[in-house]
């Protein structure tokens, strides 16, 4: 099976991208970079959920119309692009505002509302994904 190289080749790249980091994986980086540990859990928690809402939208049927319609795959497709743009720039604000000094000397940060916020971020980075 794998001496045809067509199936060789699409092996190849399904392997290549399925280990190249993504979206979700450079979010939570960041959070648990900038925000700790906790940060990164309800991160990933909020991906997880995304994950949940793809799946059962699937079962019901529904992204066949993301399928069908390019407008709504459109749509989509610019709403997460528009989500991580958000994000970049959140990120380069609390950069310039904050400086790099503070992240290395250890000051406490507050945690309780970035765990939410975290959890949040990772959902629409997932959910906005098409």
């Amino acid at each position: 099976m794998l001496n045809d190289p067509q199936v060789f080749a699409f092996a190849l790249i399904a392997a290549v991208l399925t280990i190249t980091p993504g979206a979700d994986m450079m979010l939570v980086l960041r959070n648990v970079i900038t925000r700790g540990r906790r940060a990164g859990v309800m991160t990933s928690f909020g991906i997880c959920a995304g994950l949940f809402v793809h799946a059962s939208v699937s079962s019901l049927g529904l992204s066949v119309v993301l399928l069908r319609s390019a407008l709504a795959f459109e749509v989509v497709k610019l709403l997460g692009a528009g989500y991580l743009m958000y994000l970049g720039v959140q990120s380069l604000r609390g950069a310039m505002r904050r400086g790099y000094a503070t992240a290395e000397r250890g000051l406490p940060r507050k945690r309780s509302k970035w765990a939410s916020r975290s959890a949040l971020e990772g959902f629409l980075t997932n959910l906005l994904n098409p």
